[in-house]
């Protein structure tokens, strides 16, 4: 596990399976996220969970719980590079009540730290929505900086929407 004051991320279980579903499958929480907003069956689920909790390969994926030990997200590092030693991240809170507390910032501090430390990574890059401003005032807070915009890149509710293009290094 990757321990935080807030938070730890621990590796995802099959059991997590109905929650992420779950998370899947709201649509303010997925609205903006990569793959975007499309409701899946949990049989589906079921069947994405092999690639989804395997971390031997260029993606690691883990659960955000609180200290209670109640799960309440996921944050990843995607499409690791071993040779340039970059990768992608995301993150979502699933548990909307909890969101705003400060637990979607540890945890991208936690992965960063282990991607740095333990993966040898050196900068880690991301996408989101322009008109995701949370998403965009979080990322700032977290020291990465805007490099570059998509014009028209994702369409979310009958509308392509650009993306901002940001970065930050870890050394």
């Amino acid at each position: 596990m990757i321990i935080g004051e807030k938070v730890f991320l621990r590796p995802i279980l099959k059991e997590d399976v109905k929650l992420l579903n779950e998370w899947k499958n709201d649509e303010e929480t997925f609205r903006f996220l990569g793959g975007g907003f499309m409701p899946v069956s949990l049989d589906q689920h079921k069947e994405w969970m092999d690639s989804i909790i395997d971390t031997t390969g260029e993606n690691k994926r883990f659960m955000i719980c609180t200290k209670d030990k109640n799960p309440i997200g996921m944050v990843g590092l995607y499409d690791i590079n071993w040779v340039h030693r970059t990768c992608e991240i995301g993150i979502y809170i699933g548990e909307q009540n909890v969101r705003g507390k400060g637990y979607g910032k540890e945890a991208c501090s936690l992965i960063e730290e282990f991607a740095r430390k333990y993966l040898n990574l050196r900068k880690i890059k991301l996408n989101v929505v322009f008109e995701n401003a949370k998403a965009i005032h979080l990322w700032e807070k977290l020291n990465y900086e805007i490099v570059g915009v998509l014009k028209k890149e994702r369409f979310i509710n009958d509308e392509y929407k650009d993306l901002v293009i940001m970065e930050k290094f870890l050394s």
